[in-house]
């Protein structure tokens, strides 16, 4: 795409009190209900195709509605392309191949020439009001925007061709071979008729001259010596081709309005018309403009291999000449990698409706240049669940994995889903450090389950605990003492436990049952508490729940036992167990 909005600033507009919008040529608007996505999306469009606002569009009705737009990538080649005064209009006003525009509604009501529109001049810091021939040239670049609604304007978008429909858009791909094929035979049946019916026709039907005759005498008793003919417009070709429209077949039924039917059907059409113009699109050659396709819930009412293909065709139409900028709640209508870009929409009492720290701008923050970690987290998988999330849970257990949403369900009586937790597989130990900065950075809520090991390792490389800590060094002595006793092998070099006489991941629930360790381990765990991580007091999770393996079959012994006999008689350290879903819930 050559150029695109990739900046919005909306001031004072709705739930949007100042509320900024990073934009790619395809970006998803992920929020809850009511944060204030279609308010966003609303607002760009007004950038773009200027109404006037009521009461109810202000935030507050005392101050002007703004919105800034920043329109990239207007190159040389760009404005080469365009007609010679629209580019004289903005040339002077393009900075690094950017232009910025910004249009201002100062009071409820406005009449359409008080809604002002300007330009931003770097040279002199100031902001331009409507520069001649503005309008228009902005409107070549980036012309009216197509908008679907959630749902209460399908039949609108599906049925009427207007420019800013999308059948309207589909339309006027292939009005010229159609025109180009068959306008002089269709001209020539259209003049026909113009000849029977216009008020000039030289076959004008004989009926309508009696009328005109009767109707005159009347005329002329009132306005002596003027008369009156009956007059039918005969459209022109085009006039045809745009008043196209769609009639919906059942079999051999006779056609029905589109709006005859449910939500289910019209939308799976509308988007289908949207899939279809993706194709289009992609055989066509692009021009100068930039179309703007603002969508509510595209997947809405659609069944998921649907949903899957409406994502495919909107992304084909970004890469087509359309930068494609929708709002939902379906995780399948965001793929790897347009995660990182995607926007986590908020709203609070104080901000209004604002955006979330994109993933990908918070993790080249805490780990410039890391696509690992960009990879471990936000994998399909794991993104997902993050952006769909107001709590995030990381681990490295495949048990925890399997059997955390178990439990959480059996303690409190919830899913994780239903409170908002997303629980999220690390690649390691050594990501839980990164990852929780990534996700602090984001304003994204998020705690840590780790191994007693950990503490040890990990935590002391990412400085959670310092290695010349108390318990720390007591703990070591405790496991040299138990390699003494032969029950443990060590590794001289850290002091740690290593696989030998039993595995290492063993020698810390020996350790963990040693009576003079338990104090040492509770203070760690206190103090992993307070960096937002969980330390499993015994070792790891089976030592608590009471499975003796890490696979399948151990975890659906535990859950059978768990249904027949209750989670607080399964779990050999229900006490603890309890503990760590309280902790997670607040």
């Amino acid at each position: 795409m050559p150029h695109q909005l990739s900046k919005v600033i909306i001031k004072n507009y709705k739930s949007c009190r100042e509320t900024e919008l990073k934009l790619l040529s395809y970006t998803p608007l992920v929020g809850y209900n009511n944060a204030g996505k279609s308010n966003a999306l609303s607002a760009i469009q007004w950038l773009l195709r200027k109404s006037s606002l009521k009461t109810e569009d202000y935030f507050d009705p005392e101050m002007p509605i703004e919105v800034i737009g920043i329109i990239d990538g207007i190159s040389t080649e760009l404005l080469n392309e365009m007609p010679a005064k629209q580019k004289a209009s903005i040339k002077k006003y393009i900075n690094s191949e950017q232009l910025q525009i910004k249009r201002v509604q100062e009071k409820p009501n406005a009449k359409a020439a008080e809604i002002r529109i300007s330009v931003w001049n770097k040279q002199n810091g100031e902001w331009i009001l409507n520069p001649t021939g503005i309008d228009n040239a902005i409107s070549a670049l980036l012309p009216e925007p197509i908008r679907i609604g959630a749902m209460e304007n399908a039949a609108e978008d599906s049925a009427k061709a207007k420019t800013s429909t999308t059948i309207g858009k589909l339309l006027a791909e292939f009005i010229a071979p159609v025109k180009a094929a068959h306008e002089a035979d269709l001209s020539q049946h259209l003049n026909e008729v113009a000849r029977r019916i216009s008020c000039d026709g030289d076959s004008r039907f004989g009926e309508l001259d009696t009328i005109d005759s009767k109707l005159n005498e009347k005329i002329d008793d009132l306005f002596p010596g003027m008369s009156v003919k009956l007059h039918f417009n005969t459209p022109v070709f085009d006039d045809l081709i745009k008043a196209g429209t769609i009639r919906v077949y059942e079999g051999q039924q006779v056609g029905r309005d589109f709006s005859s039917y449910g939500h289910g059907a019209q939308r799976s059409i509308q988007m289908a018309l949207i899939q279809y113009l993706a194709e289009v699109k992609r055989s066509s050659v692009n021009g100068v403009a930039t179309t703007l396709l603002l969508i509510d819930e595209p997947e809405l009412y659609l069944h998921p291999f649907a949903i899957e293909q409406i994502r495919e065709a909107l992304i084909e139409l970004s890469k087509n000449g359309y930068q494609v900028i929708i709002s939902t709640h379906s995780a399948q209508m965001i793929t790897p990698e347009y995660a990182e870009n995607t926007l986590l929409i908020r709203k609070c009492e104080q901000q209004g409706t604002y955006a979330r720290e994109r993933l990908i701008d918070a993790i080249q923050r805490v780990i410039p240049n890391s696509t690992h970690q960009m990879e471990q987290i936000f994998s399909l998988s794991h993104s997902t669940q993050v952006l769909f999330a107001e709590n995030v849970v990381l681990t490295e257990g495949k048990t925890e994995l399997r059997l955390l949403p178990y439990i959480f369900k059996s303690i409190a009586n919830k899913t994780m889903g239903q409170e908002k937790h997303a629980l999220v597989a690390q690649g390691g130990v050594n990501d839980t450090k990164k990852s929780l900065d990534i996700l602090k950075a984001m304003d994204l809520p998020a705690k840590a389950i780790v191994d007693l090991d950990y503490s040890f390792n990990g935590a002391v490389t990412h400085g959670f605990i310092s290695n010349t800590d108390t318990d720390i060094v007591q703990l070591k002595a405790i496991f040299q003492r138990l390699e003494q006793e032969g029950k443990i092998t060590i590794n001289s070099s850290n002091g740690l436990p290593r696989n030998g006489i039993v595995k290492a991941s063993k020698a810390f629930e020996l350790l963990a049952s040693e009576q003079d360790a338990q104090p040492l381990i509770d203070s760690l765990h206190s103090k992993m508490l307070a960096q937002n991580i969980w330390l499993w007091k015994k070792g790891a999770i089976e030592a608590h729940i009471g499975t003796d393996s890490k696979d399948e079959s151990a975890w659906a012994l535990f859950k059978k036992n768990s249904d027949i006999n209750g989670i607080e008689a399964t779990c050999s350290d229900y006490q603890e167990v309890q503990e760590l879903i309280e902790w997670l819930r607040n």
